[in-house]
């Protein structure tokens, strides 16, 4: 468990020195900021304490907020979705089954790409949300919001999805 505990950590820490160094470097316009550094919250196992998963989220976007000076927006947004994604691990999937037949988090080998696709891009689609709504603090940006929350997402899974092929993550 000390090892595992180890490379989780070890696997967030290069996620967000990745994000911080090189993707917010990379200019892609106004309306698409990736942030695939979220995938270390995904990647964590069922049998992890959930309050473990929530100190681990929290801390990781607190560190990015500490590098990036973005006053606790990254903190916010990976708080809430790590207790969305536990909350959608015991509500709305069964992890006992998944775990079951072998996979320690929600893979595309356990129903379908599509079903995984679903529970990712929503999932991310409210990290975004979060993080952007603080960014822009203003209802009158409702629009903007949603519209670069959206692309945004696209870009963070796209690459989410890149980083799990190139490193054949299981």
């Amino acid at each position: 468990m000390a090892i595992d505990l180890l490379r989780y950590l070890l696997g967030a820490l290069a996620l967000i020195v990745l994000q911080f160094f090189l993707i917010q470097e990379i200019n892609l316009g106004t309306w698409i900021k990736p942030m695939p550094y979220i995938l270390f919250i995904f990647l964590l196992p069922f049998s992890f304490n959930r309050f473990l998963v929530l100190a681990a989220a929290f801390c990781a976007g607190l560190l990015l907020d500490a590098f990036s000076n973005s006053g606790g927006m990254h903190a916010a947004a990976c708080a809430t979705l790590a207790f969305a994604k536990i909350w959608v691990d015991n509500k709305l999937l069964d992890p006992d089954a998944i775990q079951l037949q072998g996979f320690r988090y929600l893979t595309p080998d356990f129903k379908s790409f599509r079903h995984y696709a679903v529970y990712i891009l929503a999932l991310t689609f409210l990290h975004h949300w979060v993080y952007f709504t603080l960014d822009y603090f203003s209802l009158s940006n409702f629009f903007l919001v949603l519209l670069v929350s959206l692309m945004s997402t696209l870009a963070t899974c796209l690459l989410m999805l890149l980083f799990k092929l190139t490193a054949n993550i299981r």
